[in-house]
C-alpha cells in the first residue's frame, strides 16, 4: 500500500466520520477519532510491513548476485528518471547518545506527556479486557524516577497543560460542572475548578502566563477559544464559534495556532488584546494523521509535519512560511517513517521507525540534516508501530508498549 493510498484511506474515513457537511465537534467524537485510528495504524503498520519486506528481498538478492522484480517501496522517491538512493544517510547514532537515555519508566498506554525541569505529568489509556478504556493521570519526580501518584480520570481522555507552576486538565462536562480543573503538582487532586460559559473543552495549551481552551459552543457543533489567567483563573472568551473540528492547539507567541479539519493552519494574533485571524501560508499541508503530532513551537518558530514527509517553518506573527524541508533533507531514501515530531532546545525530534534506524532523530532545525539519534529497539510497540514524542524542558520522550523513556537532552553529542 502506497502513501498515497494510506491518505486516501484515512480521507475516506473521515468522510465516513465527519459528513460532507459542516465539521464540528459534535460530529467527530472520541469514538470516531480512536476508530479512525485504530485503523490507520493498521493499514500502516502493513505497509511498513510491505517496505520491509521489500527492502530485505532488496539486499538478499544483492548478496547473491541476482536480478529480481522487487515491488515499488510505499516510500519510494517520486518523480525524476534518475537513480533513486538505495540507503538512508541518517549517520550512525554517536557513542554517547545512547547514554542520553536517562530512564526507561515502566508505564503503558502513554497519550500525553507535560513537565517542568523537575516532574512530568502523564496522562494514560488502561485497557482491561472486556471493561471500557480508563484514563489515569500519573506524576513523575525525575530527580528520582520515581512515580509521584497515580489518579483516575475516568472514561473521557483529557486535554492537559502545565505552566507557570501549575497543572490543568479538561474534564467530560459542560459550564454546570465545569470544563478545566487545576490539579494539585504532588498529589493530583483537584485544587479549583473553572467554569466556562461553552460546552465541553477539548484541548489546552499553555504560554505568557495564560491557559487557553478551545471548547464547544452550546448547542451548536462548532468551536470557540478561551483565554484563562493561570493565576486568577479569570477567563476571556477569544472569539465567536467558528465551525470546524480542532486537532492541534499551540502558543507560538506571540500568537495561537491551531489545526483545523486536519487541513488547515490557522491562528489568533494578539491573543493578550484583541485577537486577530490568521492563516498559515503551507497550502501543501495536510495531516494524514488523526491523533498525531503535526504541529509544534519550538525556539522561535512554529513547525508543521503533513503528509509524506513535509516539513514547513512558519513565522509565528504573520503565518509566513519561512522555509520548507521534505523527506530528503532528513530521510533521503524514504526508508523510516517521520510521521511524529517535537522541537526544543534548538533541534528537531522525529520519532522514525524505519530501516535500518528505530528511535529518536535529532535534526538540525537550520539545515533539516539528521545530526544523530537514539535508537530504540525495533517493535518496541508490539503490533503497532510507536506514534508518540514529547517535549519537555530538557527532556524528549517516547512510549512504548511497556516503557515511558525519557532521554536527556544535555547529555546529547554536540
Amino acid at each position: 500500500m502506497t502513501d498515497t493510498d494510506l491518505e486516501q484511506r484515512l480521507h475516506d474515513l473521515r468522510q465516513r466520520d465527519l459528513g460532507l457537511g459542516d465539521l464540528g465537534l459534535g460530529d467527530f467524537g472520541p469514538a470516531g477519532t480512536a476508530a479512525a485510528w485504530r485503523e490507520f495504524q493498521a493499514l500502516r503498520s502493513r505497509s511498513v510491513t510491505t517496505r520491509r519486506r521489500a527492502l530485505a528481498v532488496a539486499t538478499a538478492a544483492a548478496l547473491a548476485g541476482l536480478v529480481v522484480a522487487v515491488p515499488a517501496l510505499s516510500g519510494a522517491h517520486r518523480g525524476g528518471n534518475g537513480p533513486q538512493p538505495t540507503s538512508t544517510t541518517i549517520p550512525a547514532s554517536p557513542p554517547n547518545d545512547q547514554n542520553a537515555v536517562a530512564a526507561r519508566i515502566p508505564m503503558s498506554g502513554v497519550m500525553a506527556v507535560v513537565g517542568d525541569a523537575g516532574h512530568a505529568w502523564v496522562v494514560r489509556a488502561q485497557e482491561q479486557p472486556g471493561l471500557a478504556t480508563t484514563y489515569q493521570l500519573a506524576g513523575i519526580d525525575l530527580a528520582a524516577n520515581s512515580i509521584m501518584f497515580r489518579t483516575s480520570l475516568g472514561r473521557q481522555m483529557p486535554a492537559i497543560a502545565a505552566g507557570a507552576g501549575r497543572l490543568w486538565l479538561t474534564t467530560p462536562y459542560g459550564e454546570p460542572r465545569g470544563q478545566v480543573v487545576r490539579v494539585d503538582l504532588a498529589t493530583g487532586q483537584v485544587l479549583s475548578v473553572i467554569h466556562l460559559h461553552a460546552g465541553r473543552c477539548s484541548q489546552l495549551a499553555f504560554g505568557a502566563g495564560h491557559v487557553y481552551a478551545a471548547c464547544g459552543d452550546i448547542g451548536s457543533s462548532r468551536t470557540e477559544f478561551w483565554r484563562i489567567n493561570a493565576f486568577s483563573q479569570k477567563a476571556v472568551r477569544l472569539t465567536s464559534p467558528m465551525r470546524g473540528y480542532i486537532s492541534s492547539l499551540v502558543y507560538a507567541p506571540p500568537s495561537l495556532w491551531y489545526v483545523t479539519n486536519y487541513e488547515s493552519i490557522r491562528g489568533l494574533s494578539n491573543v493578550n488584546g484583541v485577537p486577530g485571524r490568521l492563516v498559515a501560508s503551507d497550502h501543501d499541508y495536510q495531516q494524514i494523521l488523526p491523533g498525531g503530532q503535526s504541529l509544534v513551537y519550538g525556539d522561535g518558530a512554529l513547525w508543521a509535519l503533513s503528509g509524506g514527509e513535509r516539513l514547513a517553518r512558519i513565522d509565528p506573527s504573520t503565518g509566513k512560511v519561512l522555509r520548507r524541508f521534505t523527506y530528503r533533507n532528513y530521510d533521503p531514501s524514504r526508508a523510516g517513517g517521520l510521521d511524529f515530531l517535537a522541537a526544543g532546545d534548538g533541534w528537531l525530534w522525529f520519532l522514525d521507525n524505519g530501516y535500518p534506524f528505530s528511535g529518536v532523530l535529532r535534526v538540525s532545525e537550520s539545515t533539516g540534516r539528521p545530526a544523530g539519534g537514539v535508537r530504540v529497539p525495533p517493535n518496541s510497540c508490539g503490533q503497532e508501530v510507536c506514534s508518540q514524542i514529547f517535549y519537555t524542558q530538557g527532556a524528549v520522550w517516547v512510549p512504548t508498549a511497556e516503557y515511558l523513556i525519557r532521554i536527556e537532552t544535555s547529555r546529547l553529542h554536540r
